[in-house]
């Protein structure tokens, strides 16, 4: 009867009886459907309920995996890529030695700044014969002995410069058709720069040294990294530096803003400290991954509908079974408990499994070789997947809460089932 041939345990027909004899009924059922669960697992609903778990909740596992990789690399570029806190006279002028050394003397002794760099940076053109591009030019003072911040993105090349020559991004390079040992033109016209001959064109050539590659599109197409030297020849100017970046550590990176207000403070009215990066990227990202969380759970609700069909095709199925433990007393609860205990195994089985092939959807997702990000759009120009617990946690609550409720409401059933309904129809 129900699940095998065995008898189940007496039911006690008093409601008061001691519940742990209406326990072992439900247990008895529950190990009986443990040791012979083909009955049901094979049937053409159970089938469809399974798969339909399975589906949903890997399509939002993985669709949750590959987000929280992109967050994660996204950051990971930003952090890396710029210098986290930049330092500036209020006035916008380049800074004075006095300014350079206060600025040592407050911040050097801070646990969390990592490193301060001398900076200088301005807005130029690279140009050929075919092809004129806006670049940002960045000059760093590296203290000697000590490798530059951006070493670990020069794919090609090498990363300490002499003068006369720079490191441009890989993008820009396969723009402009250049490669290590070639020679870039870029164009810095200064309009107060007046000559017998006319206004000064601000030309100048430079030797590829290197290829820089962050992942940060805007970098990769616009970077060029040059020598202290050639950026104070470019500007006519013996100034010291235009302003000093400061990098942090570890997880003080994402604090820069409260830093940034606090260095301000510190240094006085002339000099003023601003983020690099802003939180506000970061915070639309969040936001953006917790919405497709949010869409994504639908499917979940959607496969629910399944949940329901298998149940109320099961009270049906088993109205015989139902109409015989009525009759011997087994209270609706009982009875109610058993159909969901049977059900919730599978599809807590079901959501496990889930969620492992969205784990090895998002790692084929990230391997295919047939689609890539697009840089201009989404920052970074590759994808990433990223299995995280907090994840994997919200993911199995969202979709055992969901099919609870699923379970729950057919199975109410059972309470409004007469006996001499099921006898009669049997």
């Amino acid at each position: 009867m129900w699940i095998g041939s065995q008898a189940p345990p007496e039911i006690q027909p008093q409601a008061t009886k001691d519940q742990a004899d209406v326990n072992s009924t439900e247990k008895f059922f529950i190990s009986r459907y443990l040791t012979a669960p083909k009955r049901n697992l094979l049937r053409f609903s159970f089938v469809f309920m399974v798969l339909g778990i399975v589906l949903s909740v890997g399509i939002l596992s993985a669709g949750l995996n590959l987000f929280e990789g992109y967050e994660r690399a996204l950051k990971s570029v930003l952090l890396d890529s710029f210098a986290h806190v930049r330092i500036e006279r209020s006035d916008g002028k380049f800074l004075e030695a006095e300014q350079i050394q206060r600025i040592r003397k407050s911040l050097g002794p801070l646990d969390e700044i990592s490193s301060i760099t001398p900076s200088i940076g301005l807005n130029l053109m690279a140009i050929d014969q075919a092809n004129t591009r806006g670049c940002i030019f960045n000059a760093y003072e590296t203290p000697a002995g000590q490798t530059p911040h951006y070493a670990k993105y020069v794919i090609k090349g090498k990363a300490t410069l002499r003068d006369g020559q720079i490191i441009v991004g890989h993008y820009l390079a396969d723009e402009f058709g250049v490669t290590l040992g070639d020679t870039l033109r870029v164009l810095y016209p200064q309009l107060n720069r007046v000559t017998p001959m006319g206004i000064y064109s601000g030309e100048h050539l430079f030797e590829v040294a290197g290829i820089y590659r962050s992942g940060f599109y805007e970098f990769d197409r616009a970077m060029i990294i040059g020598t202290i030297a050639d950026a104070r020849s470019i500007l006519f100017t013996d100034d010291l530096y235009a302003y000093m970046d400061i990098k942090l550590r570890g997880s003080r990176m994402e604090d820069a803003y409260n830093l940034a207000n606090q260095y301000s403070t510190l240094l006085g009215r002339d000099l003023s400290a601003y983020p690099v990066v802003g939180s506000g990227l970061m915070r639309t990202v969040a936001m953006q991954k917790w919405l497709i969380f949010i869409v994504f759970s639908f499917l979940v609700l959607i496969a629910g509908i399944n949940v329901i069909s298998a149940v109320s095709t099961m009270i049906f199925d088993k109205k015989n079974e139902i109409a015989v433990l009525k009759t011997l007393g087994a209270p609706a609860r009982t009875i109610r408990r058993v159909i969901d205990y049977q059900v919730l195994l599978v599809c807590f089985a079901a959501i496990i499994l889930g969620q492992a092939f969205g784990a090895l959807l998002s790692w084929m997702v990230v391997k295919q070789s047939f689609y890539r990000l697009k840089g201009d759009v989404y920052f970074i120009d590759r994808l990433e997947h990223y299995i995280s617990l907090p994840n994997l946690l919200a993911v199995f609550a969202v979709a055992a809460v969901l099919v609870l409720i699923c379970v729950w409401v057919p199975s109410r059933r059972v309470d409004r089932l007469q006996i001499i309904d099921l006898l009669r129809n049997p």
